[in-house]
């Protein structure tokens, strides 16, 4: 799709998110993000990769990632300089940031300085933040550039976060209270994943109508065993092949960590491909989840505790009523092994996610009138 967007009668709405990060749920979010956008009736701009964050070599449109968006969304160009984004605001009505920790310090402040903050966008435009977060705890910045920031968010119109960690995070060190609402990926109709995994190249190779399917972005010896024995019990009523992804930035050394065979060279489409065609999804990854749960699929979520992530799979899946589908690392897997072969009652599940979905879609849709 071209770098620029679409020239039609509808508004614009630009995205700033971290699509080009090497990383399945980060690419996946802002694709569904800009979904809900162009749902609510905007055209959707993906803001390109900050130039802060360019080294020589990178090039957007390579890689999974670039490969992925630039197919999928409009993105607009590299913006070197207050006057080129001064130049895309007069086509914009609102900015939207993405659903991601764009407010990490470690991941993003320390090289983009306020960029995630909307420093550059001007007062007359409207600013919201749908399901962004800090990755964890608060990790700076502190003192003069901390007042700064909150002085940014409350020009914000709309600020809203993905999780109850992320709002408490907000609140104790900005002082801000945000609505938490839900991922991007479960706001989707099951047909935006549908019609991109079509050109996933597993499809075309794979002879199997179904698999058990593992996405392990930080593995060791106790995920390992668990994907492996959760296998083998599910083996015992199913013939589904096995297929394992790891991180899709550090396939070789995820892979090591994992000590598993492992598809490799996987694309987007591969990945939304295989959680879509599962039978049985085990993952470490929030974003997964949120597709298996989507597809109503039984999976089971490896955390540890206190990790970030867990937190986050936690808040969303006991807002769904089904917590106990996380088994902890730390725990004795033979006591969690009845989660491979228990059912999830999707029909209770579905009713709260409607009930989700329908808040989480009004909260946006008021500020994009």
């Amino acid at each position: 799709m071209s770098k620029e967007k679409n020239k039609s009668l509808k508004k614009q709405a630009v995205i700033d998110t971290l699509w080009f990060m090497p990383n399945y749920g980060s690419v996946v979010s802002a694709f569904a993000l800009a979904k809900m956008v162009e749902a609510n009736g905007y055209d959707a701009l993906l803001l390109n990769k900050p130039f802060q964050f360019w080294r020589d070599k990178d090039t957007s449109e390579e890689g999974a990632a670039g490969s992925f968006i630039f197919k999928n969304c409009n993105v607009s160009p590299v913006l070197y300089s207050s006057e080129s984004f001064m130049k895309l605001e007069k086509d914009s009505e609102v900015y939207i940031l993405g659903s991601d920790d764009v407010w990490s310090y470690e991941l993003c402040g320390k090289d983009a300085n306020f960029h995630y903050y909307f420093e550059s966008v001007s007062d007359n435009k409207k600013k919201i933040s749908y399901a962004s977060g800090f990755g964890g705890d608060y990790t700076g910045p502190y003192g003069e550039e901390k007042k700064l920031c909150i002085e940014y968010l409350k020009r914000f119109d709309g600020i809203s976060v993905g999780d109850y960690r992320d709002a408490e995070v907000m609140g104790q060190n900005l002082g801000i209270e945000p609505k938490v609402v839900l991922n991007p990926i479960l706001m989707c109709d099951k047909s935006v994943f549908e019609k991109a995994a079509e050109n996933s190249d597993a499809k075309k190779v794979e002879t199997a109508d179904s698999f058990v399917f593992s996405y392990i972005r930080n593995g060791d010896l106790r995920k390992k065993q668990l994907v492996l024995r959760g296998n083998e019990i599910i083996a015992e009523k199913s013939s589904s092949p096995m297929r394992n992804i790891v991180d899709l930035g550090n396939w070789d050394r995820s892979r090591v960590k994992l000590g598993m065979e492992c598809t490799s060279n996987n694309k987007i489409e591969d990945w939304i491909y295989y959680i879509t065609k599962s039978e049985f999804v085990i993952t470490d990854d929030v974003s997964a989840v949120s597709l298996a749960v989507l597809f109503n699929k039984p999976f089971v979520f490896v955390g540890s505790e206190n990790a970030p992530s867990t937190i986050r799979a936690y808040a969303m899946l006991n807002s769904l009523g089904i917590d106990e589908r996380i088994i902890f690392t730390e725990d004795d897997f033979r006591v969690r092994e009845y989660l491979f072969r228990m059912p999830i009652r999707y029909n209770k599940v579905n009713k709260l996610l409607d009930e989700q979905r329908e808040m989480s879609a009004e909260w946006l849709k008021s500020y994009l009138v």
